[in-house]
């Protein structure tokens, strides 16, 4: 598991894609809050954890609560793919069903993570949520393009200890 880890960060780090995603879907999305509001949560958002995948997976594995998990993409790439379990509810419908008509409070002490393509959006959700006096809040870091490529290398690895090549033990 620690390689993997290892090997997952090393990917991670030289994602610069990243960054052109997240312009991307800047320019497309509309949000219900101002730029600077977003910049503002996004930059100085506090009163959350980010959790990597490995950690969101021991989390799902564990034996105590399992947390909520709100993907706030679109439809569209939530039916491409998502982390079992998890509920959609798209960025701007979320602000406003938690703000104006305050959503989720039956959570308030639950545990919830946020999920979007980049982790971007979901930093300012949990931001938000920090604000309205949620306890346990995390988000997904670098959201659903560091979850598949988590969920791949996990994969592979454990096809190559079926097929009696251990890939895993001869990365590092």
């Amino acid at each position: 598991m620690k390689r993997l880890v290892m090997l997952e960060s090393i990917y991670n780090a030289l994602d610069t894609g990243i960054f052109v995603d997240m312009v991307k879907n800047s320019l497309k999305t509309r949000f219900d809050m101002g730029f600077a509001e977003f910049m503002k949560h996004l930059i100085f958002g506090k009163g959350y954890d980010e959790l990597t995948p490995p950690q969101l997976t021991q989390n799902l594995e564990g034996l105590g609560k399992k947390p909520l998990i709100i993907d706030l993409r679109d439809k569209h790439k939530f039916k491409m793919g998502h982390i079992r379990g998890a509920v959609l509810h798209p960025f701007d419908d979320f602000l406003r069903d938690t703000l104006m008509d305050h959503g989720y409070l039956a959570y308030k002490d639950n545990p919830i993570v946020l999920v979007c393509d980049t982790g971007h959006q979901s930093r300012v959700a949990a931001s938000v949520l920090a604000d309205e006096k949620f306890l346990k809040i995390s988000s997904l870091k670098r959201g659903m393009r560091r979850w598949n490529r988590w969920e791949k290398l996990v994969s592979n690895c454990l096809q190559s200890k079926k097929k009696r090549f251990h890939i895993c033990n001869y990365i590092f």
